[in-house]
């Protein structure tokens, strides 16, 4: 898996059900996506400098990410503000003691060619997508990266979180490796003091 990967689209950006699953979500949730996408709640934490989280870090095709394999660990390197991700694979289990974060606390393990990561922890500060859909810290969300070639790698997302959701569901993401590239440094810009 190792190498840079950048979003074969943006669609999920905008809505991370582009292609179909029903995301049903539960009363209170349904009422503030609706209210985000009429653009009644203003700020959505990219805006803000704040990180994009699950799975939105990933989604954004402008700012492509980097995989790296080392024993124990997967690490995700990201353009965007120079966040980065931990998939620990070396059997060990969730913490007691999540500490809600940005990314969450993630452990993977591998299912013949496919990553198969866990991740809780997640705190409630960002959107699943730009579109708004909400989530809570009740989130898990499970991922299954597998390679489709030298230059494609799908990535399958299954979202569950009871709280905002009636159910949970899934979606697949592919993504393009982008050669003879390397990370930049995308630093979000802050508004200058008055």
């Amino acid at each position: 898996l190792s190498g840079i990967w950048r979003s074969a689209s943006e669609k999920y950006l905008a809505n991370l059900g582009a292609d179909g699953p029903q995301l049903l979500l539960q009363p209170w949730a349904a009422a503030l996506y609706k209210d985000r996408l009429a653009g009644r709640v203003k700020g959505r934490p990219s805006d803000r400098c704040l990180p994009r989280g699950l799975p939105g870090v990933m989604l954004v095709r402008a700012n492509p990410w980097k995989i790296v394999q080392a024993p124990g660990v997967v690490l995700m390197l990201f353009d965007e503000s120079l966040h980065y991700r931990q998939i620990f694979t070396d059997g060990r289990p969730f913490p007691d003691d999540a500490a809600p974060s940005w990314f969450g606390y993630s452990i993977g393990r591998w299912d013949g060619d496919t990553l198969v990561a866990d991740t809780i922890g997640l705190n409630d500060h960002t959107w699943l997508d730009e579109g708004g859909h909400p989530h809570t810290e009740a989130l898990r969300v499970t991922e299954r990266f597998r390679r489709r070639g030298a230059a494609a790698m799908d990535v399958e997302l299954t979202i569950d979180d009871p709280k905002a959701y009636t159910r949970s569901f899934t979606t697949t993401v592919r993504f393009e490796r982008v050669p003879a590239a390397d990370l930049g440094e995308h630093v979000c810009p802050v508004a200058p003091a008055s």
